[in-house]
């Protein structure tokens, strides 16, 4: 008995000290709030030559910084500029072999779609993002491609979930045209087609641009017989501009469409 209350004694001695060292070497609340202090500055210098200094906007975005804005920029990233990421994942199988068109820096792909799926094709026709996801976002599962989504074949005959987040808006309306029919061809029978995109006229490089969900439902349902959509409103740039954003789940089957929907129950009366 005495043997054993010893053995626990040391124990919390051990612990009591692993606990010392840890805030002796990393800190306490001061040290945080300066290494965040440090972290935002930097980023927010990132932004200042991204967006502002830089001879040329960048075409994807940097979501190293927007996911620090969302936790550490009081109030600056809406979480609804994080929906289109859940809304995709939300629709994948653990054995789904997925295609990102326009994948940017992959953070996306890599949180959000790798570990929901099998494997992932992710795919930029800006070499800047695709070296910048293989830098930052890489996992065992994703195989990023610099390739044209409209002039070069997909990486694969067939896919189950194929993802266009944020992306149409970029292609002319011709190209969308070719895409969306690549896009239909290459997915499984029951295979689903998930994206979203800005409603209105938002973005400095966006070749078209769509005024109401209605718009997308009547481009998708030439190519799919079953179209959801739903659209959030939510303020950016420090609430000096009101986002239309919005998505949808395209099928030519609704069994896996139905599959993601939240079920109701009736109380019994």
């Amino acid at each position: 008995m005495l043997a054993k209350k010893g053995r626990m004694d040391l124990r919390r001695l051990m612990r009591a000290f692993a606990s010392f060292w840890e805030g002796l070497v990393w800190g306490g609340t001061i040290r945080e709030e300066v290494l965040i202090w440090l972290l935002r500055h930097h980023y927010q210098s990132l932004f200042r030559r991204l967006w502002q200094l830089g001879t040329k906007k960048p075409h994807f975005t940097y979501h190293r910084l927007t996911w620090f804005l969302f936790g550490f920029g009081k109030g600056r990233i809406h979480p609804y500029q994080l929906a289109r990421a859940f809304y995709a994942a939300e629709v994948l199988r653990s054995d789904d072999t997925v295609l990102d068109i326009g994948c940017g820096d992959g953070f996306l792909t890599n949180h959000f779609l790798s570990t929901q799926c099998a494997e992932v094709d992710a795919i930029d026709i800006d070499p800047g993002a695709i070296h910048l996801a293989k830098r930052t976002n890489t996992r065992s599962n994703i195989t990023y491609y610099l390739r044209n989504a409209v002039t070069e074949p997909f990486p694969r005959d067939k896919y189950d979930v194929i993802v266009w987040n944020g992306a149409i808006g970029h292609f002319a309306p011709a190209e969308t045209a070719l895409v969306l029919k690549k896009i239909a061809t290459a997915l499984h029978p029951a295979g689903i087609f998930a994206g979203s995109e800005s409603l209105g006229h938002e973005g400095h490089d966006h070749l078209q641009f769509f005024r109401t969900t209605r718009d997308l439902e009547d481009l998708f349902q030439s190519h799919f017989a079953h179209v959801w959509t739903k659209a959030l409103r939510y303020p950016i740039n420090d609430a000096t501009f009101i986002r239309d954003e919005a998505y949808w789940w395209c099928s030519n089957s609704p069994s896996r469409l139905t599959e993601s929907t939240w079920r109701h129950v009736n109380r019994p009366s």
